[in-house]
């Protein structure tokens, strides 16, 4: 019987592109998105960067999302959606 070899890594259609331009010096007046990864604890890091961040800027306003599940990107839909409430979107994972 043959030995069969199969690659668990898998293989994306993702592709890599260069970060967006920085174009704030600071975080005043401006609407963060959180995007909750839903691995846990994520939650809980992007809570403590959210006081953290309105603790230090006068943030206008937190606008938090939630992916469908960590093992995807977040849907194109919802990342224009997000993208088109807020100046900037943070996310973070949990565990």
């Amino acid at each position: 019987m043959p030995t069969i070899l199969l690659n668990p890594t898998g293989q994306s259609v993702e592709q890599t592109s260069a970060l967006a331009p920085r174009r704030f010096r600071d975080l005043d007046g401006k609407t963060i998105g959180l995007l909750h990864s839903t691995k846990h604890n994520s939650d809980r890091v992007l809570d403590g960067l959210s006081e953290l961040l309105e603790q230090r800027w006068a943030v206008k306003k937190v606008v938090r999302q939630r992916k469908p599940t960590f093992a995807r990107p977040i849907p194109m839909d919802q990342a224009k959606a997000l993208a088109d409430q807020v100046d900037l979107v943070l996310t973070g994972i949990g565990d």
